[in-house]
């Protein structure tokens, strides 16, 4: 039989495009969704009396909220936060500087469009600081509608590395008493919190140590307590303090010197006994690259509203992974605890109680740690669903 013959009455292969005989094929979207438009509102979050560390004293938060929407009726949402005074600006960054830049675009497009926002201003305008925060409502938003078009939780799209993540108990409590100071810490360790963190940084030494020693008889020796100076100190007074309270076996210091000093985070790394954390402070990946190199910081704090969004603390993260780095994110337990089940470095989420979004009655269906863990849910995006009436009562722009 000729090779002509053998093939003869076969069907032809089908081109390449199509699919196999009897495989139904799947409708193409023939348009890609499109961002319709972008809102933005501004809210003032009053917060308990008392909330201090060693640098401020936090009355109130500004939570900069916006809303993505596409042509489709889908809409994302993301956020960021500030304690000063800042929220307006950042808002007008929003509305009349990054939004315009990606209305009109496929929303799915979401590292280019934040390439693209972030070129904008680059270099007329300073990435660090407010118009770097200023991104994260944007790109959360973006992610969080990913995820709804998805039907997948934010920690899935990011890798699913596992399903829940460690939360240690933490507080803006320098100004409390020491009885008030043992409530919190006991409490924390009563529901399992994986360990606490206090503030440190009064004017004099003996007064850290006398709160220390309290607590750590009050947590017992095995429990890890971390501590935050809050960018208190200079290099030579920060190697003192550290040293004097190495009977404590801290887990960590955090924010002992200016977060820019990363020459003195270098010299501390080399001459305490203490591992030490910060990040918080940092708001591009180049400065969280140098810190890396220099060996400068062993837990990495990055906060995903001040580094610009979910985009760019991925990035910085799996820079960290490259060193072998655990991230520890600062704050915003809401999508941090989607972050660090994404991502293969994912460690610690702080839960601070009297600074979060989820204790403060303006979130419908908040996700606490329970057995001392952060779970996110199943619902897709981030999953956080705002009490808009509530809201509208402390809106200010």
């Amino acid at each position: 039989m000729s090779l002509g013959q053998a093939g003869a009455g076969l069907k032809p292969a089908p081109t390449p495009g199509t699919c196999m005989p009897g495989i139904q094929q799947p409708n193409p979207r023939r348009n890609p969704m499109r961002i319709e438009k972008v809102e933005t509102a501004l809210y003032r979050i009053q917060r308990q009396a008392g909330l201090s560390n060693s640098t401020s004293q936090i009355d109130a938060t500004s939570l900069l909220v916006a809303h993505v929407h596409t042509d489709e009726g889908l809409e994302g949402v993301g956020w960021t936060y500030s304690h000063g005074t800042s929220g307006r600006g950042m808002k007008e960054a929003i509305d009349t500087l990054l939004a315009p830049r990606i209305i009109g675009e496929d929303p799915a497009y979401i590292e280019r469009l934040y390439d693209r926002m972030w070129k904008s201003v680059f270099p007329n305008i300073t990435m660090s600081g407010l118009t770097t925060v200023a991104l994260a409502p944007l790109d959360i938003a973006l992610w969080d509608l990913a995820g709804k078009v998805a039907g997948k939780p934010l920690f899935r799209l990011l890798g699913g590395y596992r399903d829940s993540v460690p939360a240690y108990g933490s507080g803006l409590d320098l100004a409390y008493s020491t009885e008030d100071l043992l409530d919190q810490v006991t409490n924390f360790v009563d529901q399992d919190y994986w360990g606490v963190k206090i503030k440190i940084g009064r004017e004099n030494l003996g007064e850290d140590m006398e709160r220390l020693r309290a607590v750590r008889q009050a947590i017992g020796p095995y429990t890890p307590l971390m501590v935050d100076a809050n960018q208190r100190w200079s290099v030579g007074e920060a190697i003192t303090r550290a040293r004097a309270m190495e009977e404590f076996n801290l887990f960590w210091l955090e924010e002992p010197i200016l977060a820019e000093d990363h020459a003195g985070y270098e010299r501390l790394s080399n001459t305490v006994n203490v591992a030490l954390a910060t990040g918080e402070g940092e708001w591009q990946p180049e400065g969280f690259l140098d810190l890396f190199q220099r060996g400068a910081v062993q837990f990495v704090q990055a906060d995903v509203c001040r580094v610009g969004g979910v985009t760019p603390w991925m990035r910085i993260a799996q820079v960290a992974d490259a060193y072998h780095l655990p991230m520890a994110p600062h704050l915003v337990e809401e999508i941090s605890m989607h972050l660090c089940c994404g991502a293969s470095n994912g460690y610690l989420v702080e839960h601070l109680p009297t600074l979060n979004l989820n204790n403060t009655g303006y979130v419908l269906n908040p996700v606490l740690p329970k057995d001392g863990k952060f779970t996110p849910t199943e619902d897709p995006g981030h999953g956080v669903l705002f009490d808009w009436e509530e809201m509208e009562k402390v809106r200010i722009a």
